[in-house]
């Protein structure tokens, strides 16, 4: 089989990473001149090695601990020896794993009117097409937007920030990053307010400074068909925008049901991605019907500060959402 992979990004070079030796033949198609250009924060969070070896040239540190913060005012802070992520260099990571597929940059991709893929003009002779081109295959409305500072702040390599606000449905962020620190605020909002809230956080000399748009509902059940993976699936956790991790767990899911003969959806829904991912959605679903985030302040102020930080990662069970938002979320 070839099969045509539609984006470079964390999704479809993963796939194409995950294909490779096997009777699939896979290639990416990347329409820039690089891959790695979505600017985001770079956190992959633990798990991520059971799928995929890191690149040890492409971890800039390894996250120990988290600090969550509402209105501002610490909240939840959890530091140890545990690993809990990393923060990695994503343009070389995926650079790395790139050098080990079929990847071919400057490729702009349509489909004609027989649904056939060309690529800069020329039809590509391929068995199937699977696109993982992130929000730019998403309406608007399944997305938020998402701004980011780079600054010259010294930051701990180790420690993550997140930030939650009682008038805003979304969240923001202090990373470490090589040059200080990533320092950014995305939500349910227009751009002129993130941007007072990033001033509220921005600590440093400014760099330089980036926006994108995220997906914020959840996986689409309309494409579970076994045409999309990662963030064009809406592979990105709701609450707080992670997106890196759960692509690419969502392209071995879809790299073993190509191999195996098995229906991408049906292996999804039996998943524990796909059900934290719900989760996630579903907390931001019920927020934005009430008008209102109290529900999550209060889980923010009240709650272990170890189980809100297992929420954050994606790493919970039933009995975990049980103690953070009762029986109801379940």
């Amino acid at each position: 089989m070839r099969l045509g992979i539609v984006g470079g990004g964390p999704a479809g070079i993963s796939l194409a990473w995950f294909l490779k030796g096997t009777k699939i033949q896979a290639t990416v198609y990347e329409g820039l001149e690089d891959v790695g250009k979505k600017p985001c924060a770079w956190g992959v969070l633990k798990g991520i090695e059971s799928y995929l070896e890191l690149p040890k040239e492409a971890i800039y540190s390894e996250i120990r601990g988290f600090r969550i913060f509402l209105d501002n005012k610490l909240v939840s802070e959890v530091r140890g020896r545990e690993r809990l992520g990393y923060i990695v260099n994503k343009p070389l990571l995926l650079k790395r794993l790139g050098e080990k597929v079929e990847l071919r940059l400057n490729s702009k991709v349509v489909f004609d009117r027989e649904g056939k893929l060309k690529v800069n003009g020329k039809v590509e002779e391929v068995d199937r097409v699977v696109v993982a081109t992130g929000h730019y295959s998403l309406d608007k409305g399944a997305t938020i937007p998402a701004i980011q500072y780079i600054t010259d702040l010294p930051f701990d390599p180790e420690i993550v920030d997140m930030y939650f606000y009682s008038d805003l449905l979304g969240y923001g962020w202090i990373f470490p990053d090589p040059n200080g620190a990533k320092i950014g605020v995305g939500g349910y909002a227009q751009i002129p307010f993130l941007m007072e809230k990033l001033k509220g956080l921005t600590r440093g000399k400014i760099m330089s400074f980036h926006g994108a748009r995220v997906a914020d509902n959840g996986i689409i059940e309309d494409r579970l068909n076994g045409r999309y993976v990662g963030e064009a699936l809406g592979a990105v956790y709701a609450v707080t925008g992670e997106g890196i991790r759960p692509s690419i767990i969502t392209s071995k899911i879809m790299a073993d049901s190509l191999l195996e003969g098995k229906d991408f959806g049906k292996e999804m829904r039996r998943s524990k991605i796909y059900w934290t991912l719900k989760v996630h959605a579903d907390v931001i679903r019920r927020a934005k019907a009430s008008n209102s985030v109290k529900g999550l302040e209060r889980v923010l102020l009240k709650a272990d500060p170890k189980l809100v930080i297992k929420f954050a990662m994606g790493d919970f069970g039933k009995l975990d959402l049980i103690k953070l938002f009762g029986s109801a979320i379940i």
